[in-house]
């Protein structure tokens, strides 16, 4: 399954939400990029995004995110979750793959804030 960002798909109508960050206990003081990636199979229907987060530049973290409800995963993927040893595809989550040069627990935080301050608005 490859992702690939959202502005190669919808064009410039697409924004790439930027934020700075000052003195978190978390995070390294900076501007945040968060950049929404979609799936490229015309014939997936997995309804998430992997989030890209750069900072000075760098990828620094990758998060997952589901918008639709868990049973809506397991029946996608067919199978309850507790049967299938796939990483969870509702709400959030650092990816498998994410390169984590900044803290998890950090990024996570500041995307659930911007996740319900802005992009749910």
């Amino acid at each position: 399954m490859e992702f690939i960002p959202a502005g190669e798909i919808i064009g410039k109508a697409h924004q790439v939400r930027t934020v700075s960050i000052k003195q978190s206990p978390q995070l390294p003081d900076g501007e945040y990029s968060f950049i929404d990636t979609y799936c490229a199979d015309p014939g997936c229907d997995c309804r998430k995004t992997m989030i890209q987060i750069m900072f000075n530049g760098k990828l620094v973290s990758v998060i997952n995110y589901g918008w639709e409800s868990a049973t809506f995963y397991e029946n996608w993927m067919g199978s309850s979750a507790k049967d299938n040893p796939m990483p969870k595809m509702h709400g959030t989550s650092i990816d498998i793959m994410s390169p984590d040069l900044v803290s998890p627990d950090g990024i996570l935080a500041l995307f659930n804030a911007l996740l319900n301050d802005i992009w749910s608005a």
